[in-house]
């Protein structure tokens, strides 16, 4: 979309709001797979560098990640100064997103698990 927030509607800005929600379920997913792998590598003693490998690897899809949910603050930053709007978009809303923003996301958060899994398989090595 080519608008700035401010000149969204409410269903539009219901969209942002609700695909920043999926965005941030991802992160949480891929964040809870670079703790486990994190510790499986810690409780198995695997070599102190390939550690700090998979440690700067996860580090920096985290924050690549943190980016990628970073358009949605302004959505919200503008949901929050109509706060009549907050309450008519809640988890009950039924709000369908358009496919290419489910394919852009799968593919997003995919890659990034994807290259954590087979970072954490090279460098598990106890």
């Amino acid at each position: 979309m080519g608008k700035k927030f401010e000149e969204m509607s409410f269903d539009e800005l219901k969209l942002y709001r609700r695909e920043g929600l999926w965005r941030s379920i991802g992160l949480l997913i891929e964040t809870i797979v670079l703790i486990i792998g994190m510790l499986l590598m810690e409780l198995n003693h695997v070599a102190f560098s390939n550690r700090n490998h998979f440690r700067i690897i996860g580090f920096m899809i985290t924050l690549g990640l943190l980016s990628y949910i970073r358009p949605i603050f302004g959505a919200n930053q503008v949901m929050r100064n109509h706060p009549d709007w907050i309450r008519k978009s809640g988890f009950k809303a039924k709000i369908p997103l358009p496919k290419e923003w489910h394919i852009k996301r799968f593919c997003v958060i995919g890659v990034s698990l994807i290259v954590i899994i087979v970072s954490f398989f090279f460098l598990y090595k106890p």
